[in-house]
């Protein structure tokens, strides 16, 4: 299973590489070209490595009963879900036109598909890095299959789905792709705190072997970079410009600003994990010599004294020896004449 996974020219991910944050967009556009172009436009200048759209072909994904549905939800865009749905794609010609939005901003475009021919599309035409499929499809083996076989990486979502289920679509996977991240997802909008369980995290890098991710449907800016605490290399967060916007999405996302700490604290927590070796760094070793503690002379010790315990004790600073030796230099001979008050060193008692 790949532990590092590259997803561009010069970008790898990976636990050791910088965490990589995808703005979710998603269908908080509402619908509008032009509002998706100022999202990206706040995405890219808070510093985001990604911005993500989503793509779904209706009639492919859902029943016609489904659709048929009277909706009244108070963020409805029609009065059925299946007007709700279409109100919220975009066409193919715009997908291309933000695309290109995008990448002439620096910043990568990443489209998650739903069904078969929104995969292809996405594939095909787009030509997008990485692959994202989203939790409800964890059990859609074909679709998987389908994925898989483009051999791009592929960002796997886990909201709604057992252990024995995710560990199933990953071994399918496997026979046609080993670059896999799970990512750690619960389906509500937003999730409180306490049903967060970001321990999964770990779970799923010890079961599974595969590098990790978090998708946060959790309100505020903390728990995304204590994820990355956690091994996440990856971390997708709703965004939006104004949370206050009719949409399901907008009230599990976060504005700019909060963008803006999750891409920074997450760096920083990163940053922060270093080495799992405990190991002393050049500013230790000084420090440990300016506060750390010696044998240090009682009183005066005339060269040739056998050591008493009235003789010794313990003071700052360190580089002398180590008190944890205290016992073991009584009843032998000072080798030189040790003034009081004085560090002892190797080589002052033998």
């Amino acid at each position: 299973m790949s532990k590092r996974i590259q997803v561009g020219p010069n970008r790898w991910i990976g636990e050791s590489e910088e965490p990589y944050v995808i703005a979710e967009i998603g269908i908080n556009h509402n619908g509008s070209i032009d509002l998706c172009k100022k999202m990206i436009d706040q995405a890219v200048r808070v510093g985001v490595d990604a911005v993500k759209m989503q793509k779904r072909t209706i009639e492919e994904m859902y029943t016609k009963d489904a659709l048929d549905v009277p909706y009244d939800k108070p963020y409805a865009f029609g009065k059925t879900y299946g007007e709700h749905k279409y109100a919220l794609e975009f066409t193919d010609e715009q997908y291309f036109e933000l695309q290109k939005y995008t990448h002439d901003q620096d910043c990568e475009f990443l489209v998650s598909g739903f069904d078969s021919t929104g995969f292809e599309f996405i594939e095909k035409q787009l030509n997008v890095p990485i692959h994202k499929v989203a939790s409800p499809f964890i059990t859609d083996f074909p679709l998987l299959k389908q994925v898989a076989e483009y051999g791009k990486p592929i960002f796997l979502s886990t909201g709604m789905h057992t252990m024995e289920e995710i560990k199933a679509a990953v071994d399918f996977i496997k026979q046609y792709n080993d670059k896999i991240m799970v990512f750690h997802a619960v389906t509500m909008y937003p999730v409180p705190n306490e049903l967060v369980n970001l321990r999964v995290l770990t779970t799923l890098k010890n079961e599974l072997g595969t590098l990790v991710g978090y998708s946060s449907h959790d309100k505020g800016v903390v728990i995304p970079a204590a994820a990355v605490a956690l091994g996440a290399c990856v971390i997708e967060k709703h965004f939006t410009i104004d949370r206050t916007m009719i949409g399901p999405d907008h009230i599990a996302s976060v504005e700019p600003r909060g963008m803006e700490l999750i891409k920074r604290y997450s760096s920083v927590v990163w940053q922060s994990l270093g080495s799992a070796e405990r190991e002393l760094n050049e500013n230790e070793k000084a420090a440990r010599i300016k506060y750390g503690v010696s044998v240090t002379s009682k009183r005066d010790i005339p060269a040739g004294k056998i050591i008493e315990e009235d003789d010794i004790m313990v003071k700052c600073p360190g580089g002398g020896i180590s008190p944890v030796k205290y016992w073991d230099l009584l009843g032998k001979k000072a080798t030189k004449d040790i003034a009081a008050d004085k560090t002892i060193y190797d080589g002052d008692i033998a």
